[in-house]
């Protein structure tokens, strides 16, 4: 995949399929851990990625069409136990205890995280705005645990996704000030293979190995690991990581809303997770917070607006 640092149709193209992909992944990692450990499964989806697309960038760079440096390699495997053990893989954890269509809702007050992070990243103050949207969410999210069925939902499920969340708001804040391999492919397949070694390390002092039984997994969850890997893996995480290279931040991170909304329609016709009016209204006061925000932010800086 060649590089376009200077935008086109490619980093919007990338977002797209964030949208949409990203969506249904809440699903397939809810059905995927019903009989695989969670830190296991999560390094399998990363471990069977990496060297596919690694075996795309790898030629190019023994051509020298792509250069790699030590910083670079060190950064990316930075940004890959952030986002792929402390983000993905607390998820899948926390998808052992909540619903998906639950978990997506949660998980979209990540732009207000990243506007938090931003802020204290550049040494900007986060403006009333940002401080009142979170409050907002916040107010959400106790809408959905508080409500009508709230006492169902699990309080270290919410602590879990939560704390994924951030996570996962810090390190791709952080990726946008380290220097990553310039290459989608190579960077991505770089951060798949040290997070998901972070990941495997973590299962074994869990427990997992002796927890996991190949005969054991149920046809459901072989269809959530392998829709994980193609859609989840190969497709949507390579092609966030161009687009949070080449687009704002705050364009990047409408993800977060759109990525629910397919969430809760898959979950609640195909899984059949509940929607009491405590998630509907929590919902929809989270997803107004990070409405609010977000566009907020693409109304001052415009469209085509990067940062540094």
């Amino acid at each position: 995949m060649a590089e376009n640092s200077h935008g086109g149709v490619l980093p919007w193209l990338s977002l797209l399929t964030i949208w949409i992909v990203w969506g249904s992944t809440y699903l397939g990692m809810n059905m995927a851990v019903e009989t695989i450990p969670p830190f296991f499964m999560t390094a399998m989806r990363f471990f069977l990625a990496a060297p596919i697309l690694l075996s795309v960038a790898i030629p190019a760079w023994k051509r020298g069409d792509i250069h790699l440096t030590k910083t670079q390699v060190k950064s990316a495997s930075i940004v890959g136990v952030l986002l792929l053990l402390g983000g993905t893989g607390l998820g899948a954890l926390a998808q052992r205890l909540l619903d998906s269509s639950f978990a997506a809702l949660m998980v979209s007050l990540s732009p207000i995280w990243m506007s938090v992070f931003t802020g204290l990243k550049t040494k900007v103050a986060p403006s009333p705005k940002i401080i009142g949207a979170l409050v907002v969410g916040l107010v959400g999210i106790g809408i959905m645990v508080g409500g009508p069925g709230g006492g169902d939902i699990s309080m270290w499920g919410v602590i879990i996704i939560l704390v994924s969340s951030l996570f996962w708001a810090y390190g791709t804040v952080l990726s946008r000030f380290m220097e990553l391999p310039h290459h989608s492919f190579m960077s991505s397949g770089i951060q798949m293979l040290a997070g998901g070694t972070s990941l495997l390390i973590l299962a074994g002092i869990l427990g997992e190995f002796q927890e996991f039984e190949l005969a054991g997994v149920s046809d459901r969850s072989w269809i959530g690991f392998l829709w994980l890997v193609s859609a989840g893996s190969l497709l949507a995480y390579s092609a966030y990581m161009h687009a949070n290279r080449n687009l704002p931040i705050e364009i990047v991170s409408t993800y977060a809303y759109v990525n629910p909304i397919i969430a809760v329609v898959l979950g609640a016709s195909l899984d059949g997770d509940p929607l009491g009016p405590n998630v509907i209204i929590g919902g929809t006061v989270i997803l107004l917070a990070v409405v609010f925000i977000v566009s907020g932010h693409i109304t001052r800086r415009g469209p085509i607006a990067r940062m540094g």
